[in-house]
């Protein structure tokens, strides 16, 4: 069996080819294998359907579609990989696993299972929107999306920074031998992509509707009453991990600006939402200006996008002991446990 890796959303700008960043571009193909079968026999896979009010279960479900709804919508066509905060990654790996339980082999069945049907089971949903009464973290729109149908991004490994990267070195720094349209070539590979971009921060969500004497569109480019979400976007000062002995000013880099043109369904109350939040959006990269600070995006989902980087607590290793299915049913007891970590 061909086991989903976790994979840290660190992704680098060093990704060098369209084929490394994007794959074949074709969904992987997920079948139904013994160990599958395992999962949906097992205590746990009836427990996520009928619902538990036990103390260690509720933590031991409840940090799982923790995870769970962060993988959701970074999950790509480019390979059989997700992606996970690190934070989140070690806390399901430190806080919900046990010697006799391991929660990162029990994460990856679940998320074959959704690849397998093709969205996330109704039983599940409901499961987690009773958790999150005591549990809080789950992020339920995330969750309700993919229990309607899963939105593949094109590669989770494509960020603003490799976009960034890659233009500077593919279309700016290229040399003078080459005859090519390089902008149009850069626009061929990169544009009309399907992303999900995280680590932006909410400037505003408005309609589109004229404004002012000359009745301009508030935004340029979106259509008349569209709701259009407007973000920002920091790159780190590249010498961020640079020892500073001579205490030097840091580098100016200019943000950028992100257009959303959403989709008039949103899975996430967009009401609730509010300026300087950290977001995450899904949807179809449309346009860029010249200097990669503009970019436009059609199609447009957009998702609270917490930052993890204090740590979190999912859970206590003593308590998910407790839990009457926090037994190993994939694979027994053997040392060697599906799923892995990949950077």
């Amino acid at each position: 069996m061909k086991y989903l890796l976790l994979v840290l959303l660190t992704a680098s700008p060093a990704l060098a080819q369209k084929e490394e960043i994007f794959g074949t571009g074709k969904p992987p193909n997920f079948r139904e294998e013994k160990m599958d079968a395992r999962f949906t026999k097992s205590k746990f896979s009836k427990l996520l359907v009928a619902g538990t009010e036990d103390p260690g279960c509720v933590q031991l479900l409840g940090g799982l579609f923790v995870a769970l709804a962060e993988i959701a919508p970074v999950i790509h066509r480019r390979d059989e990989n997700f992606t996970l905060p690190p934070e989140l990654q070690d806390a399901v790996q430190t806080q919900l696993s046990t010697p006799g339980f391991p929660a990162v082999a029990y994460l990856v069945a679940m998320v074959r299972r959704i690849m397998i049907d093709k969205r996330l089971p109704d039983e599940w949903l409901a499961t987690a929107t009773a958790l999150n009464k005591k549990v809080k973290l789950i992020d339920l729109g995330k969750l309700k999306m993919i229990n309607e149908q899963i939105l593949f991004a094109d590669s989770a490994y494509f960020t603003i920074p490799v976009l960034k990267d890659r233009y500077i070195v593919e279309a700016v720094n290229a040399n003078s031998a080459v005859t090519t349209d390089v902008i149009g070539a850069f626009r061929d590979t990169y544009l009309d992509r399907d992303v999900a971009w995280g680590g932006a921060t909410l400037l505003d969500i408005g309609i589109n509707q004229p404004k002012g004497k000359n009745k301009k569109k508030r935004y340029r480019d979106a259509e008349a009453e569209e709701l259009v979400a407007v973000l920002q976007w920091i790159p780190q000062d590249p010498r961020m991990n640079q020892v500073n002995l001579l205490a030097t000013a840091p580098v100016k880099v200019d943000p950028v600006t992100i257009y959303v043109r959403l989709q008039s369904k949103q899975y996430s109350d967009i009401e609730k939402f509010h300026r300087g939040q950290r977001v995450l959006i899904k949807g179809r990269f449309w346009e860029m200006n010249k200097t990669v600070t503009e970019l436009e995006v059609r199609d447009g989902l957009i998702f609270d996008d917490r930052d993890w980087s204090s740590g979190v607590l999912l859970g206590r290793p003593q308590d998910i002991a407790t839990c009457p299915v926090a037994i190993n049913e994939l694979t027994g007891t053997a040392p060697q446990q599906p799923g892995g970590f990949a950077h």
